[in-house]
């Protein structure tokens, strides 16, 4: 019985072992895209964030613009940057993520920005909400499926 149960452990040990390397590429996806994604908004990079996405990717922001495929994407953030955002500072922390398909991850999290001007050059109160993204893994590697945030009130 002795041998039978140490064999049982050491199973459920190499299961245990399988998952959690599983897990570990998809982790660290998460946190490269999450972590570049604002230090690309804190150079004001648009085309940067962009290739975040997957190519048939999507957005869509707080007020409920909705762009689709990087050039779309990429061409919002620029407008966004060049009407007083260039020069903010984002945030994220992730709240949740959850594998639910080898090749696909859902993830919750919190974002800010902070010292973001008006068109005219005036100060923009700070923001902050909720975002929800799908990343999926591509031939490029993990990118951004789909976005959507929304603002906290």
């Amino acid at each position: 019985m002795r041998v039978a149960e140490t064999v049982a452990a050491l199973i459920a040990g190499a299961i245990l072992a399988a998952q959690v390397q599983a897990a570990t590429p998809a982790d660290a996806a998460v946190k490269v895209l999450t972590q570049g994604y604002v230090a690309a908004w804190n150079r004001a990079d648009a085309r940067r964030i962009a290739g975040f996405f997957a190519a048939d990717g999507d957005f869509t922001n707080p007020t409920g613009f909705h762009a689709a495929g990087r050039p779309a994407i990429g061409g919002f953030y620029a407008r966004a940057f060049g009407a007083g955002y260039a020069g903010s500072r984002g945030g994220f922390t992730l709240t949740r993520a959850r594998r639910i398909a080898p090749d696909v991850v859902l993830t919750d999290g919190e974002w800010s920005i902070e010292g973001a001007r008006t068109p005219q050059g005036g100060p923009r109160p700070a923001e902050h909400g909720s975002a929800f993204a799908v990343l999926r893994r591509t031939s490029e590697g993990w990118r951004v499926a789909a976005l959507r945030e929304q603002e906290a009130r």
